[in-house]
């Protein structure tokens, strides 16, 4: 005869609860990661000091992720899934042509303002020429970026073909200067701040200027 404990066994609910714990643990690690690498660097980051935002040991960290280069990693993809599935779901199709370019453009920017940590981990990377960047990332690097830049020609396309936008635009040009126009204004809000003489991460302002970068790039894509 089964005991109750044996019975939970049987169902897989304590499989169920350790894996829920590990988890767990495992999005404490990534978080915790992804505080320390974006304020001290890769090379300046501690894996104890992560450990300890984590309230774990060591060994429990190193047991979920096996070295500093590993979690590293990891943090990167976390940071880069993040940017694909604030693309997601989107009916681009449905909408007129300067209407989806005006949800990329928001929907990059919004991802900028969300992720300070992995914008700046990213600059991190980019610092040290890309040093950190396995294969692996790059493969997540690549699928975030392309899945962006094909949404940029489907919708060039289309706007091309209403006469709506110009026929020279470049999709991976065009990916470039939505990322900078967003990227740039965050991480620089500080010293930009200083130079006008008002604060631009103020709500107000940063709706303003959300608002001004998708009035730019629908300026830029009009037919001379």
């Amino acid at each position: 005869m089964f005991n109750g404990r044996n019975r939970n066994r049987s169902n897989g609910k304590p499989r169920q609860r350790e894996y829920d714990k590990s988890a767990r643990t495992r999005a404490a690690i990534l978080a915790a990661a992804m505080d320390e690498f974006a304020e001290h660097g890769y090379g300046g980051a501690r894996v104890d000091r992560i450990a300890k935002s984590a309230k774990l040991n060591n060994h429990a960290l190193y047991y979920h992720f096996g070295d500093k280069e590993e979690l590293f990693q990891a943090v990167l993809e976390h940071g880069y899934e993040a940017l694909r599935a604030n693309l997601e779901p989107r009916d681009l199709a449905a909408m007129a042509p300067e209407a989806a370019m005006a949800k990329i453009v928001e929907d990059v920017f919004e991802f900028v303002q969300r992720m300070p940590k992995h914008m700046a981990i990213a600059f991190d990377v980019n610092r040290n020429r890309g040093a950190n960047l396995s294969p692996a990332i790059r493969k997540h690097v690549r699928a975030a970026a392309r899945q962006l830049i094909d949404d940029i020609a489907f919708v060039l396309k289309r706007g091309r073909a209403a006469r709506r936008f110009a026929a020279n635009i470049d999709p991976e040009h065009l990916y470039f200067s939505i990322f900078a126009l967003g990227s740039f204004y965050f991480t620089n809000a500080y010293t930009v701040s200083a130079g006008v003489g008002h604060d631009l991460l103020s709500p107000a302002a940063v709706r303003a200027r959300k608002k001004e970068i998708v009035r730019f790039v629908l300026a830029a894509l009009r037919p001379e």
